[in-house]
């Protein structure tokens, strides 16, 4: 498991390079540089709050129970920040990207990571 999240990291990163680049082009945007930064503060630390307090309760040892934790936990995640780039970039189409990656992310912890 330890390996193959490794990789997702490693795919992800590399991916959310070149498809920004194909994309948006070379100037990429950030939702911290305009009205929405403290709304994804928030947000973020709420998220990884809540993960934490589940992550205390769950089996980590049922392969199971930790797919569908970290499926969430991704899920919920790249969809805040989906959303944030659809409300705040939306000139700039990086949401398109945030959607992207949310997709493949998905489709890789389903079928590689369990």
């Amino acid at each position: 498991m330890q390996v193959s999240v490794s990789i997702l990291a490693l795919i992800l990163s590399i991916l959310n390079f070149i498809i920004g680049r194909l994309i948006v082009g070379k100037e990429r945007g950030k939702v911290s540089e305009t009205s929405g930064k403290n709304i994804q503060r928030v947000g973020f630390v709420t998220i990884l709050i809540i993960a934490f307090s589940c992550f205390y309760f769950i089996d980590i040892m049922d392969d199971n129970a930790m797919k569908w934790f970290w499926l969430y936990f991704y899920t919920i995640t790249f969809g805040f920040h989906f959303y944030l780039d659809w409300v705040y970039l939306r000139d700039t189409k990086e949401y398109l990207v945030s959607l992207i990656l949310l997709i493949i992310g998905v489709s890789y912890i389903l079928f590689f990571v369990f």
